[in-house]
């Protein structure tokens, strides 16, 4: 059984891939694991160009067209788990996460199933959050802790840790990016123990637009009412599960 794997989301990254590669490969030693979500530019081909500098394995997986960001992110889990890794932890490959922060997920995951990067901290760097963002975020923070008394201080940062025995656990369905929402969810619905640990808040492009008919703030803060409505009253036979 192998120990850790990278999950990396991409969707036409051109732009930030390479930098992103060279930056991972000097902090990581762990498998690398890309899910290219039907890119159209030439995403594809600087992974492929750019494999041999990274230390561990690196695995490519390609949907053919465009599923969604939660799409990519359960075919990732599916591949981990079919592969017997124990830890996987997700990033995006924008730059806005950094990967010199992998060795502080793997060392929180040897004392928690599931880790959440937090850019919501005393010790976190704040820089350029669009308003929107914010508020939908602290809207939809303050809503899980009354409707579940938790607190989750993030709930969309999609830098995270997972043991091999949460995700076994799970059922997943948002293939948007409502799946970060869901994940918490599923925290909840199975008494996961988990832990946050302090990550930049690094937004580099203001004029980056959300997908899926997202980017209305109005739109994408019902999308994500309907994630927790959803979670809350779903049957079996509408979720999909991860290890299958």
């Amino acid at each position: 059984m192998f120990d850790t794997i990278i999950i990396c989301p991409v969707f036409n990254e051109c732009s930030t891939l390479g930098t992103f590669m060279s930056r991972l490969s000097r902090s990581t030693g762990a498998d690398i694991l890309f899910v290219d979500d039907g890119s159209t530019d030439e995403s594809t081909e600087i992974i492929e160009s750019n494999a041999e500098r990274i230390g561990g394995r690196v695995h490519l997986i390609c949907h053919p067209t465009r599923k969604g960001y939660g799409a990519a992110l359960i075919s990732g889990f599916q591949a981990a788990l079919q592969h017997g890794y124990e830890r996987v932890i997700s990033l995006d490959t924008d730059l806005q996460h950094r990967p010199e922060d992998i060795h502080s997920f793997e060392k929180a995951l040897e004392h928690r199933e599931v880790v959440l990067g937090t850019r919501y901290s005393d010790t976190c760097r704040i820089s350029g959050i669009p308003r929107s963002r914010y508020l939908i975020n602290r809207y939809i923070s303050g809503m899980l802790r009354r409707d579940f008394s938790v607190c989750f201080s993030d709930p969309f940062c999609g830098f995270r840790g997972y043991r091999r025995s949460f995700l076994r656990r799970i059922n997943l369905c948002e293939q948007s990016y409502g799946i970060c929402l869901e994940l918490l969810l599923e925290i909840i619905r199975t008494g996961t123990e988990y832990g946050e640990i302090p990550v930049d808040m690094i937004y580099l492009d203001d004029t980056r637009k959300f997908m899926d008919g997202l980017d209305d703030p109005l739109k994408r803060l019902d999308y994500y009412r309907g994630v927790i409505r959803r979670s809350m009253g779903n049957t079996e036979e509408r979720r999909v599960a991860v290890h299958r």
